[in-house]
């Protein structure tokens, strides 16, 4: 009697796709919402197995999450959200609670001493350069003083108050969306490395994981969109686990995207999972808001103007790098695909142009802050996010 015949060949590997969602506050947000409009057309949004958001990425990335509308009353809310602008929020939750309370008090009681404190370190530091005098040891305790000043309240804990109204009291661990898990990522100011809060674990490798209450999502996308250039960095303390022992520690939180702004790295073949949480990824879908290339036009030599700039050259750079590795990983065959739905894209290089399309010159100027976004501009933005993104899976991802 001969053998039944039997086909040895393995079954074909399902995809794991992460979904990558940079920062750049509204400009960011509105873009993501396009880019999610052509995900759900295309039936892959609720493929997605692992969602990394930064700064504006996570406002965004978490009201999805962590909500059960369907996407269509989703999109509805953001739309509203976007309109009338989480600054309103802000000023909002300023106005009608005790945190003005808590920012004056703050001020007086902290900010006032550290500028003294800071402009007297600064003097001696001058006289010990000219003079030779020996201050350091003075400086130093200056600033474990200053330092030790507590902080009671900013306009960080103002904005993680009036993300409470969106999320409530969820934590990170309650996902809504079935199979899904996040990653939301902030940077530990501290200790200069990235801090994430997931819905399977949230840490830092240089304190470990936190044990006990998980924290809340108004807390989580408060710290990880807390621009540095006009938001203070959120305070927490938190009970640490690492290496067999828990210590409790304070941490200094501020926008993720000081670390990481495209949210990527956490989704790398090959990461360390003591570390940090990994995951299988076969496929990368990263939406990127940021402007691209600089036009070459401005001329930053005041404060503000020159400090932006610097951190969108940091940011470009840092980007470029993080693409290469990318690419290398699907040439290795450590990842089946990848593809970067990109804002600042030059249009030319785009492998096809819908005639209706949106030209990069349109979009790429909105500011990143958290103002209302008008109907145009909102028009506009999500356009170029849905356009883009049907471009980018047809030419690079059409295996989904």
């Amino acid at each position: 009697m001969s053998e039944p015949i039997t086909n040895s060949s393995p079954l074909p590997k399902q995809p794991f796709i992460g979904l990558a969602m940079s920062g750049g506050g509204a400009r960011a947000m509105a873009f993501h919402l396009g880019c999610l409009r052509a995900l759900h057309d295309r039936g892959l949004l609720e493929k997605v197995k692992v969602l990394s958001t930064v700064s504006g990425g996570s406002v965004i990335g978490a009201c999805y999450a962590y909500s059960s509308d369907d996407f269509v009353s989703f999109d509805r809310k953001l739309v509203e959200l976007l309109r009338n602008g989480i600054q309103r929020m802000i000023l909002k939750e300023l106005l009608t609670s005790t945190q003005w309370v808590k920012i004056l008090l703050t001020l007086i009681l902290s900010g006032l001493p550290t500028a003294v404190l800071w402009s007297l370190s600064s003097i001696l530091a001058a006289c010990r350069l000219l003079t030779g005098l020996p201050t350091r040891r003075i400086e130093r305790a200056l600033a474990v003083f200053r330092q030790s000043l507590l902080v009671w309240a900013s306009l960080t804990t103002a904005f993680e108050q009036a993300l409470t109204s969106l999320f409530r009291s969820k934590t990170v661990c309650d996902v809504t969306r079935p199979d899904l898990q996040v990653v939301i990522n902030a940077c530990d100011l501290k200790t200069g490395t990235a801090f994430r809060f997931g819905s399977q674990r949230s840490g830092g490798w240089r304190y470990g994981k936190i044990v006990g209450p998980a924290p809340t999502v108004a807390k989580a996308v408060a710290a990880s969109a807390a621009f540095p250039i006009i938001l203070p960095p959120l305070i927490e303390t938190f009970q640490f686990s690492k290496g067999g022992s828990t210590r409790t520690q304070t941490v200094v939180l501020t926008d993720g995207g000081v670390f990481d702004n495209l949210g990527v790295s956490v989704l790398e073949p090959g990461r360390d999972g003591d570390i940090t949480d990994t995951y299988p990824v076969t496929h990368i879908i990263s939406l990127n808001a940021g402007p691209g290339q600089l036009n070459g036009g401005d001329h930053p030599f005041w404060w503000i103007s020159r400090v932006a700039k610097a951190f969108e050259a940091v940011h470009r750079k840092s980007q470029d790098h993080v693409y290469s590795r990318l690419h290398r990983h699907v040439e290795a065959g450590d990842l089946d695909g990848f593809g970067m739905v990109y804002l600042g894209q030059q249009d030319h290089q785009l492998p096809c142009h819908p005639p209706d399309l949106v030209t990069r010159d349109k979009v790429r100027d909105y500011p990143t802050d958290f103002a209302p976004v008008s109907a145009k501009d909102l028009t506009l933005l999500t356009s170029r996010g849905e356009q883009l993104t049907h471009i980018i899976i047809d030419r690079y991802l059409p295996q989904l």
